[in-house]
Order: structure tokens, then sequence, then C-alpha cells
């Protein structure tokens, strides 16, 4: 089933870990050479029947977004 949202910040990459900790998931993401993680409930991840090696999308919804000099 595909789904629409209104986030307009998607990220593509691959899911490169996932650990299940009670009732969160850890979804460790590989995007352009950087690892973004994210904790979701343990439920979304096995409904979405997420598994290491897949591609998904990262979607980044926040009120602020900071810049910082590298």
């Amino acid at each position: 089933m595909m789904r629409s949202v209104s986030g307009r910040n998607q990220l593509t990459g691959r899911i490169v870990e996932l650990k299940y900790d009670g009732l969160l998931a850890q979804v460790k993401l590989s995007i352009g050479g950087q690892i973004i993680t994210s904790i979701i409930t343990a439920e979304a991840a096995r409904e979405m029947q997420l598994e290491i090696g897949e591609t998904v999308a990262a979607l980044v919804k926040s009120t602020e977004v900071m810049v910082l000099r590298v």
C-alpha cells in the first residue's frame, strides 16, 4: 500500500542496522555516506516489514533546522 505524505524533506537510503527493544525499534539508515538513526515503534517497524538492506525513505518533519559551519 503506497501512502502520500505532505512532508517534503525525504531522504532515501538503505537500512544498515535494525534493533528491537521492547516497544521501540532503532533503525539506522545509510544516506549519501552518512548514517541517520530513527527511533520508531516496534509495531510500525513490524507492520512495514523492515529488513536490513532494504531501501526506505527517512521523512524529516521539524519546526526548526539548524545550520552549523563544519
